[in-house]
């Protein structure tokens, strides 16, 4: 979270390219560090490196893409932009699979390796198209002082942008009930074995791959508001099909529903926190909007285990049902208002993007 926030901080002002690029050389440098049996203290001092340096990688890459892409464009990129990752995602687990045979030092030689990789080409492509790298954005059209007061708007005043992050917390808690109490409750009630766990997750992983895309045009034909509306709706409703059953069918109807949800609110949400960053600090908007996609991580699976145990899976679900629902008010007039395009007219600005 802190390296999320930070790596949106600093791409206000420093070229993207390159806090994405450095934030990935040291993320690989410090990740093959991992390989070389350091002691204990310094593993204290490693680990938390590599992660604040892949934090600071996301919102800027995000930027970078994004402000890069015409705004015609945007969904389709985003989209493509969420294919992509998903992929990398899924090849890091078939190699980490294959090289945790050898020992896991080669695990984090190849993560540092591809990481470094990356980063020479990344700040490479920077330093050869440097001399004619230029974006076209517009400036507010309320004269000089209004535009400087656009450019500096700050996220931690804008309330709007905040209620947005609370019910993004909000769903992301129930969307990591999928990591943890959902594998309890189908080994419970279910009798389901590790095995289908993993038969799931790679239905989840495959359907984003395969419809992320189609989903966006959707979304190009449909608007950014259906599909937050619908994907909360679906989220809303995905984990009580559980308590409609013991059998593993109303598990794959859950995780088809989570998937379905999760393909129409990650472009959705993405494309209104972009619309609203507009003549506003983007880097520091990105930032804490990257933050919340990786902090729920820190309240999501000890709150869901916790009522799981206490009150038990079928209560759990009604909760998460509450929950998703408390998202969809929260934001079914926010998003309307946060996609909301402004007043502007074009005039060239030198940005850090390709």
């Amino acid at each position: 979270m802190v390296g999320a926030y930070s790596g949106g901080v600093l791409s206000e002002y420093v070229d993207c390219q390159w806090v994405a690029g450095f934030s990935l050389l040291f993320s690989g440098l410090f990740a093959a560090a991992l390989a070389l049996h350091l002691p204990l203290a310094l593993l204290f001092l490693v680990v938390p490196l590599v992660g604040l340096f892949d934090g600071a990688f996301r919102p800027a890459n995000l930027r970078l893409i994004m402000d890069a892409s015409p705004k015609q464009l945007q969904v389709r990129v985003q989209g493509l932009h969420r294919v992509v990752f998903n992929l990398g995602v899924a090849l890091a687990g078939v190699m980490a699979g294959a090289l945790v045979s050898l020992g896991y030092g080669y695990v984090f030689l190849f993560q540092g390796a591809v990481n470094v990789l990356g980063s020479v080409c990344l700040v490479g492509y920077a330093l050869k198209h440097a001399g004619r790298i230029r974006l076209h954005v517009g400036v507010a059209a309320n004269g000089p002082q209004r535009e400087v007061l656009a450019l500096k708007g700050s996220p931690w005043k804008d309330r709007l942008f905040l209620v947005f992050i609370v019910g993004q917390l909000l769903a992301l808690g129930v969307f990591d009930q999928m990591y943890g109490t959902f594998g309890l409750f189908l080994r419970e009630h279910a009798a389901a074995g590790p095995e289908w766990i993993a038969y799931l997750f790679s239905m989840n992983a495959l359907l984003v791959v395969l419809l992320q895309m189609p989903v966006t045009r959707w979304i190009e034909r449909h608007g950014v508001v259906i599909a937050s509306r619908l994907g909360a709706g679906l989220l809303s409703c995905a984990f009580l099909f559980l308590n409609a059953g013991s059998h593993i069918g109303w598990a794959i109807v859950t995780m088809l529903t989570i998937t379905a949800a999760e393909l129409l609110l990650t472009p959705a949400w993405t494309l209104a926190v972009l619309e609203r960053s507009q003549h506003r600090q983007r880097g520091k908007y990105l930032g804490i909007f990257s933050a919340g996609w990786l902090g729920h991580s820190l309240y999501g699976p000890s709150v869901g285990a916790w009522l799981y145990g206490a009150y038990g899976g079928p209560t759990l679900w009604w909760i998460c049902a509450l929950v998703g629902g408390t998202v969809f008010l929260l934001h079914y007039s926010t998003i309307v208002r946060l996609h909301a395009p402004p007043n502007t007219v074009n005039l060239p600005e030198r940005v850090g993007v390709p």
